[in-house]
């Protein structure tokens, strides 16, 4: 969509038109993933978005490293993926580190959360760090983890980890998680049967329709996003436009991800005044504070991973309501594991 809006008034800069080149369905398998990547890098594109997940990305983005093409990693929040694939890998996506950190600092100084409990996974990179992540910056600004548990995928009995929750000497003010459905909404339903009050400060992959629509069960949820629904923001106004293109795609917040990535690129190759791969590269890694539908967005000193604010929901009968554009000192934001 933001080819299209800029190709109708001239492409990149007025000057440079761009063609999109669909690749095949991925289907999440890195062997199709890579197959996909060098059909279209035969073609000869001059930039490569690759599949969402994160091993995915990886191995197309290793086929793309060989051959010096310019790629962005889908919605992959990963921050170790430039580096698992090296300097023509970036993420279009805020990383796990970046937004934790950031939720952490708001949970501290905006929220006033003084203790937590980590609720986390071992099946998943992303269930597993993003709640150390959090944990890193939370007790850097003073905050006290009570204690942590792991979860599988599958689970349905949670009453273990309710117990020991329960058998803390203070209730934990929050309880932060990655969790996301079916295993979540097992979770809270078990741990609010059993009187636990902890707020649920939860990631990036619970801002769904399914989970907004689970009630008082999610009510007051902390909720990391990529939108920021607020009226008469840049936000509001391409969400509207995208509504009217994709109805049946409102739902679905990834969609900004990739718009925002496509008005980087386009600013990119109109500073660069090309559109080879190595020419967009280098005004990638000028590029500082520009101005995206989210926010400002910064690559300059940050190893290809974006540095953005992080849009911080809280559920409210059944909706998003957003909180804050939340940011961290770059210095504090947590090494990538």
């Amino acid at each position: 969509m933001a080819f299209d809006e800029a190709n109708a008034s001239g492409g990149a800069g007025g000057k440079f038109k761009i063609e999109v080149i669909e690749g095949t369905d991925t289907a999440s398998s890195s062997v199709e993933a890579i197959k996909s990547a060098d059909a279209l890098m035969e073609q000869g594109v001059d930039v490569l978005y690759t599949s969402c997940d994160a091993t995915s990305s990886v191995a197309a983005g290793r086929s793309g490293q060989k051959k010096g093409v310019l790629m962005f990693a889908g919605t992959s929040t990963q921050p170790d993926v430039p580096m698992k694939v090296g300097d023509w890998m970036y993420l279009a996506n805020f990383s796990d580190n970046l937004s934790s950190g950031a939720t952490a600092v708001f949970a501290v100084e905006d929220l006033g959360v003084k203790t937590a409990y980590l609720l986390k996974s071992s099946d998943n990179t992303f269930t597993e760090f993003v709640p150390e992540y959090f944990a890193t910056t939370f007790e850097k600004r003073g905050g006290k983890v009570l204690g942590k548990a792991n979860y599988t995928f599958g689970q349905v009995d949670f009453s273990a980890i309710v117990a020991e929750i329960r058998a803390l000497p203070t209730e934990p003010e929050a309880i932060m998680t990655a969790a996301f459905e079916p295993e979540l909404p097992a979770f809270l339903r078990q741990l609010r049967a059993a009187g636990i009050k902890s707020r649920i400060i939860g990631a990036d992959a619970i801002d769904s329709p399914s989970f907004y629509a689970l009630g008082d069960l999610v009510e007051g949820t902390i909720v990391v996003s990529n939108r920021v629904p607020v009226e008469g923001s840049k936000y509001e106004e391409v969400a509207k436009r995208f509504a009217e293109r994709h109805p049946d795609q409102v739902g679905n917040s990834a969609w900004i991800v990739g718009y925002d990535a496509g008005v980087v690129l386009l600013e990119a190759i109109k500073n660069a005044g090309a559109t080879d791969s190595a020419s967009i590269r280098s005004a990638l890694d000028k590029m500082t504070d520009f101005e995206v539908p989210n926010g400002k967005v910064t690559f300059t000193g940050f190893e290809r991973r974006p540095l953005v604010p992080i849009s911080l929901l809280e559920i409210k009968g059944g909706k998003g309501v957003f909180l804050k554009a939340a940011t961290i000192d770059p210095a504090e934001i947590p090494a990538p594991m």
